[in-house]
């Protein structure tokens, strides 16, 4: 999931990664089952004790935070990083066809149901020209 500006003409602004999770409905129910069943387990006293042998955590949240941040800000950076690189070098082949995204040509089979790829789109607006 990207979250930022996954669909850039979206009016959702901040509630349209929730949309595009429900999509793929069997990732969101494991995010939330996840989500869900992570603190009973932590926090019951006998179910994280005499079941899974460990304590709950505490200041140590922190960190759990703080390194999903830098995880999510990397990831950020990676993709802000590569838009600016394909912008600069690819620019012939990406920056001006808005239908060949940053992903597009390794993810186009996953994200369309067209049966043409990348290489095809790309023929056919050099035959045109």
């Amino acid at each position: 999931m990207a979250f930022s500006r996954m669909k850039p003409g979206s009016t959702k602004y901040l509630t349209q990664w929730v949309y595009d999770a429900w999509d793929n409905r069997f990732l969101f129910w494991a995010v939330m089952a996840g989500f869900v069943t992570i603190f009973p387990i932590l926090y019951i006293p006998t179910l994280d004790t005499k079941v899974f042998n460990h304590s709950g955590i505490s200041w140590e949240w922190g960190v759990v935070f703080v390194e999903a941040l830098l995880f999510f800000a990397g990831v950020e950076l990676w993709k802000w990083g590569k838009r600016i690189y394909i912008r600069h070098y690819l620019k012939d082949d990406y920056a001006h066809d808005p239908e060949a995204d940053l992903e597009a040509g390794a993810f186009s089979r996953y994200t369309t149901m067209a049966m043409d790829t990348m290489e095809e789109k790309r023929a056919a607006r050099n035959k045109k020209n």
